[in-house]
C-alpha cells in the first residue's frame, strides 16, 4: 500500500471575500477559519503528513500551521504563479513533490466533515472524487456526471440535465493517476495553454484510468467563496462539532 500524504492547495487569493489575506485564514462568523478544521479533519483521519502549496499570503499561511499543525509534519511549496496560471499546476507541483503517494488533494475554501474523508481515502480507484448529489445546482459550481459510482465527466460546462452533484474539493490521486495527470499537464505547459482547473485535467484524464465518488451528504461540505457562503459553512460545523472535537 502507498504512503498517504495530504496536500492543501492554499496558493490562491479569495478576491471575492476581500484578496486581503488567504480564505483559508479568513473566520467564519464566530468560529474558526476553514483551515483550522481541515487540520482537525486530517487528525480525525489519522493523516499526519501534510504538503502545503502556498502562494499569496504564504507568510500568513505558514505562521498559522507553525502554531495550529500539532501533530503533522508540515511541508511546503510555494507556486509562483499562482496570479498567471491556473490552479492545475498547483496540483502539478504537488505531484511532483510526492512520488509514489497516493495523494489526498485538499481545497482550502471547504469546510468538510471529517467522515468524508475517510470515505475518500479508503476507496479503491486510481482517482476519487468527492460528490455531493443534487439536482439543483448554480453556474459555477463545479458538476460531475455520474454512472452509479463510476465518474463519466467532471466540469463547469457539463449541462445541467447531465449532472447528478457537485465535486466537493476532495479528491484522492493514486500512482497510476498521477502519472496521466503529469502527462497532461506537461503537454499544455508545452502549448502555453495555462490557465485551466486542475479538475479540467481530470476530465482529461477519464479516458485512462479507473475514477469513483464517494458520496458527501448536504449537511457535510460547504464552499467558501463570497460572504455569502458563510452560513452555510457555520451549519456544517456547528451540525458536526463533535466530529472536530
Amino acid at each position: 500500500m502507498a504512503k498517504l500524504r495530504a496536500v492543501l492547495l492554499a496558493a490562491g487569493r479569495g478576491v471575492r471575500m476581500g484578496g486581503a489575506r488567504p480564505k483559508s485564514l479568513i473566520p467564519l462568523g464566530d468560529k474558526e477559519p476553514p483551515l483550522h478544521y481541515l487540520l482537525k479533519a486530517l487528525a480525525k483521519t489519522g493523516i499526519d503528513d501534510l504538503l502545503v502549496i502556498t502562494g499569496f499570503g504564504f507568510q500568513a499561511v505558514e505562521a498559522y500551521l507553525a502554531v495550529h499543525a500539532e501533530g503533522l509534519q508540515v511541508a511546503y511549496a510555494r507556486n509562483a504563479r499562482f496570479a498567471s496560471w491556473g490552479n492545475f499546476h498547483t496540483v502539478r507541483m504537488a505531484l511532483d513533490q510526492s512520488p509514489g503517494m497516493d495523494v489526498l488533494v485538499l481545497n482550502s475554501d471547504i469546510v468538510i466533515a471529517p467522515a468524508v474523508l475517510e470515505r475518500a481515502v479508503s476507496l479503491d480507484a486510481d482517482l476519487v472524487l468527492a460528490v455531493q448529489r443534487r439536482r439543483r445546482l448554480e453556474a459555477e459550481d463545479m458538476r460531475v456526471e455520474l454512472d452509479g459510482d463510476m465518474v463519466r465527466a467532471i466540469g463547469k460546462d457539463i449541462k445541467m440535465v447531465r449532472s447528478h452533484g457537485e465535486f466537493c474539493g476532495v479528491s484522492v490521486i493514486r500512482p497510476r493517476a498521477a502519472r496521466a495527470y503529469g502527462d497532461i499537464a506537461t503537454s499544455l505547459q508545452w502549448t502555453a495553454e495555462t490557465t485551466l482547473y486542475y479538475e479540467d485535467l481530470y476530465a482529461r484524464m477519464l479516458g485512462s484510468i479507473e475514477a469513483r465518488a464517494t458520496a458527501v451528504e448536504e449537511d457535510e461540505y460547504a464552499e467558501i467563496d463570497n460572504p455569502e457562503d458563510v452560513a452555510g459553512a457555520v451549519a456544517v460545523i456547528e451540525q458536526h462539532e463533535q466530529a472536530w472535537g
